[in-house]
């Protein structure tokens, strides 16, 4: 069980990979120092270093009470009214002593931001991933905290009122939601992770029904089997009902790629090696895998690949894997340890995403280790056997214009607006929902 009055830096340990929990520790102890100092100099350099006709805004920067601070998530877009929404995993008025237990968040498409709901700490805390939003308005997400301590899922309604849908109790139903939702068109049944738990303690697969209902799925880590600690949102096959998603930890290799079959079987899809330029540690943020109209998946590992900066990968429907990038760090000018997954843009078959670190950008020192974070595009070869070419579509200055983004984007497929969330930086230092034209 874990108490809000601690420190959250002990809860995101827990819920990634070593490197992960490294790279928490030197950042978060640099940024704020050191974000200060760029400020004045973000606005300046961020028009340069823009690729081709992108152009790169600040919606919004949180000031931590009460609006929120810390977005680790992607944002929803409600594509009729242009609205985004969100979660921050600190600030708020709920009343939590480390400095808030986290909200959710609406934000006009003139950034305009309103608190929908503040987490006091048993109705939830610390949300994790994206939300989920239906067609009456109505939100849906995963956060820590609850009743016992180990977790909830809830719901807001339209008139912005939260509800737990089920409250972890830390033991074989899991503990510690580690990914947003993820909704069956045909039942509307959530799907979701918890990191830890369970029968083996390696974490969870579970479903929510609309009454509330909780089933565990599938039991992660059990001896052989090929990983633990399962993140980033499911992602499910429209035509077979398979449930797609990612190990970043341990098994039998460096994380894998996971299927899991509406006859509850479960298999390993493909084992991440680290050797020979293959990827490690898949990516433990929302938005996880992407699937294209073929059924291969796109993602990221958070390192892995000759540089050891991460990789973005495809595998396909047979688990045949295949390393399209391998980040090579800010030395380079490249981005480096993508803690996020994908999106696929459907008519041209671009990737895009994020690095929480590498670019160009100053915010803390050493010749591997540097740079404020970037925003990506990959394009798929030319031809039949080309390579994909990567794109550096903005690197965050560490000031005005945010540092460190850790969650995947949104894009909109009517504008090709491309949406996403930094942690830090920003007017306050607390993070910014930014947004990319074409």
């Amino acid at each position: 069980m874990r108490s809000y009055g601690d420190g959250v830096g002990d809860g995101r340990d827990r819920n990634s990979g070593c490197g992960w929990r490294f790279l928490r520790r030197v950042a978060m102890g640099t940024r704020h120092g050191l974000a200060m100092f760029a400020l004045a100099s973000a606005f300046l350099v961020a028009a340069a270093a823009m690729a081709g006709a992108q152009t790169y805004s600040v919606l919004y920067s949180f000031a931590g009470v009460p609006d929120g601070a810390d977005p680790q998530a992607p944002v929803t877009l409600d594509t009729s009214a242009g609205n985004l929404y969100g979660i921050t995993i600190d600030g708020g008025s709920g009343g939590c002593q480390y400095p808030g237990c986290g909200t959710v968040f609406e934000l006009t498409s003139d950034g305009v931001e309103s608190v929908l709901h503040s987490f006091t700490g048993p109705d939830g805390g610390e949300p994790r991933g994206s939300i989920l939003r239906d067609e009456e308005g109505n939100l849906f997400g995963a956060a820590w905290g609850g009743s016992h301590g180990d977790g909830v899922v809830f719901e807001i309604n339209s008139k912005n009122v939260e509800k737990v849908l089920y409250s972890f109790k830390g033991g074989s139903d899991g503990d510690e939601p580690s990914s947003g939702l993820t909704q069956d068109p045909n039942t509307g049944d959530f799907y979701g992770l918890t990191a830890s738990g369970g029968a083996y303690n390696g974490g969870t697969l579970y479903k929510i029904a609309a009454t509330g209902t909780h089933t565990v799925l599938y039991n992660f880590g059990a001896p052989g089997t090929a990983g633990d600690g399962p993140a980033g949102k499911l992602v499910q096959d429209g035509n077979t009902g398979n449930l797609y998603g990612m190990l970043p930890l341990g098994g039998l290799g460096c994380g894998a790629v996971f299927q899991f079959t509406p006859a509850g079987v479960e298999t390993a899809l493909y084992v991440f090696t680290g050797q020979h330029g293959d990827g490690c540690e898949p990516g433990p943020g929302d938005p996880g895998l992407v699937m294209d109209a073929q059924g291969n998946l796109f993602g990221t590992t958070w390192i892995g690949g000759n540089a050891n900066r991460g990789v973005v990968f495809e595998v396909t429907a047979g688990g045949v894997e295949k390393v399209l990038y391998e980040f090579k760090g800010a030395k380079k000018g490249d981005g480096a340890w993508p803690l996020a997954g994908l999106v696929l843009d459907a008519g041209t078959g671009n990737l895009y995403g994020t690095t929480e670190i590498g670019g160009t950008g100053q915010c803390y020192g050493g010749r591997e280790i540097s740079g404020c974070g970037t925003i990506f595009e990959l394009s798929p070869p030319a031809t039949k056997h080309g390579k994909w070419r990567e794109t550096i579509l903005h690197s965050l200055a560490g000031g005005a214009d945010g540092l460190y983004p850790q969650a995947g984007l949104i894009r909109d497929a009517q504008t090709g607006n491309i949406y996403g969330t930094a942690v830090g930086g920003g007017a306050y230092d607390k993070g910014v929902v930014f947004k990319l034209t074409p």
